[in-house]
């Protein structure tokens, strides 16, 4: 289970919402490819996600890995960048996501 400020949550329930937060991810290469007018407002919108995550639960509150990806969208929202530079964060940001969600939402059987 998860502490979450509302309760207790299952781990489940976390693996899956990373595995979310992954796509939600990789969604933004497709968009900056495409010159999308909105890639700058969903952006925004992730990030607000990431935070409001953030202040929900606990474990991820001093976790550096997640304030790394939000400085991470903060850079792509505020900065001019082309698309390598693009690809090189989204993966960056993806791999982070993997590694935090491997370390506290998915248990190895022992």
């Amino acid at each position: 289970m998860i502490k979450v400020e509302y309760g207790l949550l299952p781990e489940e329930n976390f693996n899956k919402y990373f595995k979310y937060l992954i796509d939600k991810t990789y969604k933004i290469l497709p968009m900056k490819e495409e010159n999308s007018e909105t890639l700058k407002s969903y952006l925004e919108s992730y990030q607000r996600e990431l935070v409001g995550n953030k202040r929900l639960v606990s474990d991820l509150v001093d976790e550096p890995r997640f304030i790394s990806v939000l400085n991470i969208i903060q850079y792509l929202i505020s900065e001019d960048y082309n698309t390598k530079i693009c690809r090189k964060e989204v993966f960056r940001c993806i791999n982070i996501l993997e590694e935090i969600r491997n370390s506290y939402f998915i248990k190895e059987d022992v």
